[in-house]
């Protein structure tokens, strides 16, 4: 019965969706699209594309950024061409709330991202450091010295070979229909 349970939150988690399906279509979903490929892209060039005026790829826009399905737009940085690389901690921790750990971590500098997660490991850390040597100072004088960190194993990321971008997008349309 336990493991019933933990799978409902599981899915509860993982299935998280704040839209209603619904009022999304498939304007809304090449509207995505549009924006995931060129942020930068203007309305009535959106609107070009898909057949459909400007104010209504406003509305659809507002309406997808007041849901929280867009949650900002941004630029795409190469940190390889800044002279950095990026790595992953998986971290086991043990004894302590995952969030108290989670709390000391977000100051690291180095940090850019911090995921939960489920498995063997409680978090996952995303950074961005100079060297090799460099992280390995970060993870021997930062990381281990957090308390109830138990475990900790590194992977450098050498390069993301971008498989599809709108996957995402179109598992969401595709569990609709």
């Amino acid at each position: 019965m336990q493991q019933r349970i933990i799978i409902r939150d599981v899915e509860r988690i993982l299935c998280n969706k704040v839209a209603n399906p619904k009022e999304m279509d498939s304007k809304d979903f090449e509207i995505l699209k549009c924006l995931r490929s060129d942020s930068r892209v203007s309305m009535g060039a959106i609107a070009e594309k898909l057949g459909i005026s400007k104010a209504t790829v406003s509305r659809r826009l507002s309406r997808m950024e007041k849901e929280g399905i867009i949650t900002g737009y941004s630029v795409d940085i190469n940190p390889s061409k800044l002279g950095l690389m990026r790595a992953l901690l998986s971290i086991e921790v043990i004894g302590s709330s995952v969030n108290t750990v989670i709390a000391e971590i977000r100051v690291f500098p180095e940090v850019s991202a911090i995921y939960k997660s489920f498995g063997d490991q409680n978090i996952v850390v995303e950074l961005l450091t100079s060297s090799v040597d460099s992280l390995y100072e970060l993870i021997q004088d930062k990381f281990l010295s957090i308390p109830n960190i138990y475990n900790v194993e590194v992977d450098i990321l050498v390069e993301k070979i971008e498989i599809d971008p709108n996957s995402d997008i179109k598992m969401y349309y595709r569990d609709l229909h």
